[in-house]
């Protein structure tokens, strides 16, 4: 069976190039111009490319929630000509999966979609550990991506829980940042290892009780990351 992709664009030109391009690859692809002709059907769908800036009631932020409170885990894919930061930070916050903007090349596009596909099925594997798993410094249950400390309840994004569940499954070696952003993003062409970076603040954050000096997410200079779930020292 083909893989199914909804491509909401409401620019003609860019909808028709982008439909094409991923019938060429080999994908089944429904195209709109607007949210509400999707008429909240949502299932079937593999993959989601949404401009942020749509025609309509419904922008391309608010149809990505309402996918992401359908399915948590089917990625999607932003496009827009907004180039500040913190409409990239809004979409992430929301539950896109990835940011491209305006104008693109057709083949990042197209790299881009080929990746979170292959992030997908890894994400989708039963974590060897269990569900949910327990250390001293809280728990994280993969499924639900809840995590519950002695301080907080948090609900993780979809990158933070899947760098966390790449790090516990390898438990006391150390992750290269291309291998996560391989794992994660499905590719290391982009984003940058600095955003690595960020997240591993973030999770650090969340666990940590002095975040400075981490006892379980150790950075391993030049190398990546090495996470151990009893205090220890490199």
């Amino acid at each position: 069976m083909k893989t199914r992709i909804c491509l909401v664009e409401d620019d003609p030109t860019i909808r028709e190039l982008v439909g094409e391009k991923l019938l060429q690859r080999g994908y089944s692809v429904d195209s709109f111009s607007e949210a509400e002709a999707l008429n909240k059907n949502f299932s079937g769908y593999d993959l989601f490319v949404l401009d942020v800036m749509l025609e309509g009631e419904q922008s391309g932020l608010e149809l990505c929630e309402e996918i992401r409170k359908f399915n948590p885990e089917v990625p999607v894919l932003m496009l827009s000509a907004l180039s500040e930061p913190q409409d990239r930070i809004e979409g992430l916050r929301l539950g896109a999966d990835d940011y491209l903007g305006k104008p693109f090349e057709m083949e990042e596009l197209l790299l881009r979609v080929e990746g979170m596909l292959k992030r997908r099925q890894w994400y989708s594997l039963r974590p060897s550990r269990g569900n949910v798993f327990k250390w001293e410094a809280g728990e994280v249950d993969f499924s639900s991506r809840i995590v519950r400390t002695s301080r907080e309840k948090v609900q993780l994004t979809q990158k933070e829980n899947m760098i966390l569940k790449l790090l516990i499954e390898r438990e006391g070696e150390t992750v290269s940042r291309d291998e996560i952003l391989e794992k994660v993003w499905g590719y290391h062409l982009f984003p940058t290892n600095r955003t690595v970076d960020n997240f591993l603040v973030r999770l650090r954050k969340i666990f940590e009780l002095n975040p400075g000096q981490p006892k379980y997410f150790h950075s391993v200079r030049g190398e990546g990351y090495r996470f151990t779930s009893e205090e220890g020292e490199l």
